[in-house]
């Protein structure tokens, strides 16, 4: 695959490297625009986090990582400039390495609390689980690999559970518990439950991984806004 055919809006993460080689958390979330092949130039949104924008200067390495269909890619860039166009900040990468496909991949983790429902199941197949009732219960943080779940007790680390997602819509997954740990939440003592995603429709993968981005901007776009009427001279 060519850096122009990554495509105009496509959803992007950049894992940023420091001086030392490591990689610096967190995952930051950004947006294809454009590749110019002649300057071997590409321009990404500005990535933000918790709804700030993520200083980004000259020199940093970072991989780039996006999604086509069910695959996944990442290549690895340097950050050359900042600048805004047509009121939209932008960051001018140049890319160092090839495209090249990842078998994992890491997913920006948003804060946010949206409407939920789980039940615990058994790894039998899909006409032979048990019908228990479903579980109301709300996010903590979600992201394209994963969901964490505020549940009323500790769920043992390889549980496996089916759950629904409120978005525009339901979407629906199977996930494993990866790690449950106690919270408190308006002083009750509840369970923070991380899951992994094992059966997602990819469509619904990037539907959430879209909402994520959008979310972010709209945050940002908020901090703007209140920065203007904070300082309206």
């Amino acid at each position: 695959m060519r850096y122009r055919q990554i495509g105009l809006g496509t959803k992007i993460e950049l894992e940023l490297y420091d001086n030392n080689g490591d990689k610096v958390k967190p995952v930051l979330v950004s947006q294809y625009e454009n590749y110019e092949e002649k300057t071997n130039q590409m321009e990404v949104h500005v990535p933000f986090y918790e709804g700030e924008i993520y200083p980004v200067h000259a020199g940093v390495l970072m991989d780039v990582i996006f999604s086509k269909e069910s695959d996944t890619f990442a290549f690895k860039a340097q950050a050359l400039s900042r600048e805004v166009q047509n009121g939209i900040p932008i960051l001018v990468i140049s890319p160092v390495s090839a495209i090249e496909k990842k078998e994992r991949r890491s997913f920006f983790r948003m804060n946010c609390a949206l409407e939920a429902e789980y039940r615990i199941v058994e790894m039998l197949p899909v006409d032979e689980i048990e019908q228990e009732p479903f579980m109301k219960t709300v996010t903590r943080d979600i992201s394209g690999g994963g969901a964490c779940l505020v549940t009323e007790s500790k769920l043992k680390g390889g549980t496996m559970i089916e759950a629904y997602l409120k978005l525009d819509r339901k979407i629906r997954f199977m996930g494993i518990v990866a790690r449950s740990f106690e919270v408190r939440e308006k002083g009750k003592i509840l369970y923070a439950t991380g899951i992994e995603f094992k059966f997602i429709e990819n469509r619904d993968r990037e539907r959430i991984i879209s909402y994520v981005f959008e979310t972010q901007r709209e945050r940002l776009k908020k901090n703007w806004l209140r920065r203007d009427e904070d300082d309206p001279g």
